[in-house]
């Protein structure tokens, strides 16, 4: 969202949306501007245009109508001149702040002349109201009645002055800002400039006597006043002002709604000079209250306006901000979403790339291998050579010499280093897939039976050897002395994993290698397999170790123990015989080798499972947890789970899974890995499951044959036991098995003493 592209959708959305949403016109390029933020630069319309009529016909009705009453003596009300014109200032200061505040925004030169009108105004209240006779002297402050006369002359001719200039100026343009190369005036000066002209002007009315003329003559009886000739001058001049301010800015080609409201303000200035001026008697008749009424109503015209401006942007500006916080929501949901579908991508990519990665060690593992036999087959291939030269002159030699003498020993003994010799490259041939096989169609389990027998007598008393048969797994085509001595050889692996004794078990069964599993093995190929395991409980071996056990002569025992060339011939003649071999082992609890033989092919058809079918297999939305810490496995796992129509929560450790147990989440099925880090193993995890769920089932998974697990201390015989790696089609027939069958019981007590 940061690029400029990103947010234009964005903003013309919302531009839009504000236009149609309130009565704030935009811009056409959907952008916010200041054409229309204030009153001094938003052409008048027709309803404006409107407004003012009906306000100047009023005005001119209420004048009409009060003309010939004007002489018409009044009430003589003391505190009318002192609220009427405290009222005034206080207006006309509020309107000059406006205005200001306006200038401050837009930096039009003619609001800042208008403002200074407006603070005029406000200035020459004062001394008039400080000079009225009776007010705050009989005879008034500043030098009298005289004082008061022209302190009104200037007011009343002095603001459409100011209008004139407002209208003279130049015309801001669209934007509301000063035309280019307009140069803007500080604020301050014409601030300081009205106060001057103010002053000076008070000065020149309380000093008439000498410097103007007299406005006012005494009536012969001496009880009142009458105008001079020079009065009827100044107030006709006072008049004609507000009468050519309104005609200019009348005939203005583009009038704004400010100019339309300072006509109607002139316009009450009229009638305010014509009632209190020219055709009233004396003060405090009809004349004297209506004209001043006019221009209390004058004076407040622009004001009201503002205010009422400001109260529609501020209702505009809530419905902005109210729609700006609504697209913000929406926003950030929209982020929200998208963080979650590129949490999810991220997620997916990582699987995959977890998956390419095994996929591609696996083939770097391959090719090494496929390598190193490439290397050996024909180092084994020329050195057997060069043995049978030994071996035939050795022969030869032996018929020269007498049999009984030292000569005789001599050879035999290095007749017997060449033979190991060949024993030697005959290991390196089965590694390389290079020995001959003399393949046959023999029972597994019968072959093994009987290599068991001699296994028993070989690893000693303090190992236990236990068989765990399927019955029903069809015959092999191998080489049975190959199978026999690999089978020797994982024996004989394990007792050497076993120093203070253990247990080896030996289970067979039949499996089907799926096209998923093929993926991840490029080796194999897909299709039902007989498979023989080899596990035993001992020191088991860490992954680097594990990731180097068939190559040749690699070892981890120590100097002369060893040839490290047990495993290597295991490998090669899986290989060479077609099949598989893996190996799962954890430090400290042992390792478990299976590898896979395919079926002799004339009872492959009848005997291998090929699985079971999934669609009939398939979840109802029950909610499984899964705790495995091979974060790739578990990223597998609930990839197939959720294919088979289960709901998944996943957890790294037990003590993660019993938080979220804990937290009252649905939880079913606990589907749990034995071997974890942490305090709580997996057996241990589905004992505190099953007492803070009673009724909730529990899998358990592990590398390790059933067979052995089968011996854990107190394990409930309802809880089910899946051995890794397992197919889609054992994980789906295992689940619904162990959904459909009772749950363990709530006393639920396991160990790992048997592991």
């Amino acid at each position: 969202m940061s690029s400029d592209g990103a947010m234009k959708p964005f903003e013309d959305g919302f531009f839009a949306e504000l236009q149609g949403s309130s009565s704030l016109p935009l811009a056409e390029d959907s952008a916010p501007s200041h054409r229309h933020q204030f009153l001094s630069t938003e052409l008048a319309d027709r309803s404006d245009r409107r407004r003012a009529l009906i306000l100047l016909a009023l005005s001119a009705l209420g004048f009409v109508v009060a003309l010939p009453f004007a002489s018409l003596p009044l009430l003589h009300i003391d505190g009318f001149i002192p609220a009427y014109e405290a009222s005034l200032i206080v207006i006309d200061a509020i309107t000059a702040v406006m205005l200001l505040g306006q200038y401050c925004g837009s930096r039009s030169p003619a609001l800042l002349l208008l403002a200074a009108g407006y603070l005029y105004d406000a200035l020459l209240v004062l001394p008039h109201m400080l000079s009225f006779p009776g007010l705050f002297s009989a005879a008034g402050l500043l030098g009298g009645g005289q004082t008061t006369v022209w302190a009104y002359m200037f007011w009343h001719a002095g603001f459409p002055l100011f209008v004139l200039a407002y209208a003279f100026c130049d015309a801001p343009t669209d934007a509301g800002t000063a035309k280019p190369g307009a140069r803007n005036v500080p604020p301050w000066v014409i601030v300081v400039g009205t106060i001057a002209i103010a002053l000076g002007l008070t000065g020149l009315a309380a000093n008439h006597d000498t410097l103007l003329p007299t406005l006012l003559v005494k009536t012969a009886d001496g009880q009142g006043f009458s105008y001079s000739p020079a009065y009827m001058v100044v107030v006709i001049t006072a008049w004609l002002l507000n009468l050519v301010a309104m005609a200019v800015i009348w005939l203005r080609r583009r009038r704004t709604v400010l100019d339309l409201w300072l006509m109607v303000v002139l316009c009450a200035f009229g009638f305010d000079i014509a009632l209190s001026a020219v055709f009233n008697h004396q003060r405090f008749d009809l004349g004297f209250y209506a004209g001043r009424g006019y221009g209390l109503l004058a004076a407040s015209f622009v004001l009201g306006t503002l205010l009422i401006e400001v109260g529609g942007l501020h209702s505009r500006l809530s419905a902005a901000k109210a729609l700006l916080d609504d697209y913000a929501h929406g926003l950030e949901e929209r982020v929200r979403a998208r963080t979650t579908e590129l949490a999810v991508a991220h997620e997916t990519l990582m699987a995959e790339t977890g998956e390419r990665q095994k996929v591609e060690a696996a083939l770097h593992q391959a090719q090494k291998m496929e390598a190193l036999g490439q290397l050996t087959g024909g180092l084994a291939h020329d050195f057997n050579n060069h043995l049978g030269i030994i071996i035939g002159n050795l022969d030869l030699l032996a018929e020269t010499v007498d049999p009984g003498s030292d000569d005789k020993e001599l050879i035999d003994d290095a007749l017997a280093a060449a033979f190991n010799g060949a024993d030697l490259t005959r290991r390196l041939l089965a590694f390389a897939r290079r020995q001959p096989l003399r393949p046959e169609r023999i029972d597994a389990n019968q072959r093994i039976g009987e290599i068991a027998k001699l296994l028993r007598r070989t690893l000693g008393e303090r190992i236990e050897v236990k068989l765990n048969f399927d019955a029903s797994i069809p015959a092999v085509g191998a080489d049975p002395v190959q199978l026999e001595t690999a089978i020797a050889n994982l024996a004989n692996n394990a007792r050497d994993a076993m120093p203070e004794g253990g247990t080896l078990t030996i289970t067979t069964g039949q499996r089907f290698l799926d096209e998923d599993y093929a993926r991840e093995h490029s080796e194999v190929t897909p299709g039902g397999y007989v498979m023989i395991e080899v596990s035993d409980t001992g020191c088991g071996m860490p992954p680097e170790v594990a990731n180097r056990i068939f190559e040749p002569f690699f070892t981890t025992k120590d100097p002369g123990k060893g040839t490290g060339l047990g495993l290597s011939m295991v490998f090669g003649f899986i290989k060479q015989s077609g099949g598989h071999i893996n190996v799962y082992s954890e430090v400290g609890c042992g390792t478990t080798f299976r590898f896979y033989l395919r079926p002799d092919e004339a009872s492959a058809e009848a005997a291998i499972d090929r699985g079971d079918d999934i669609g009939a297999l398939r979840g109802n939305g029950e909610r499984i947890l899964v705790v495995e810490d091979n974060i790739k496995l578990r990223a597998v796992l609930l990839k197939q789970l959720i294919e088979l129509g289960y709901r998944v929560n996943a957890a790294g450790t037990a003590a993660e899974a019993l938080a979220l147990v804990d937290t009252g989440a649905t939880v079913d099925l606990l589907l749990t890995d034995i071997v974890m880090p942490g305090k709580l193993d997996g057996c241990a995890l589905a004992q505190e499951f099953v007492a803070r769920r009673p009724g909730g089932k529990v899998v358990l998974t592990s590398g390790f044959p059933s067979s052995r697990l089968g011996d854990i201390e107190g394990l409930d015989a309802h809880l089910r036991l899946l051995d890794k790696p397992y197919r889609k089609q054992d994980l789906a027939r295992v689940l619904r098995e162990t959904f459909a069958g009772p749950a363990p019981s709530p006393s639920l007590a396991v160990s790992l003493t048997g592991c």
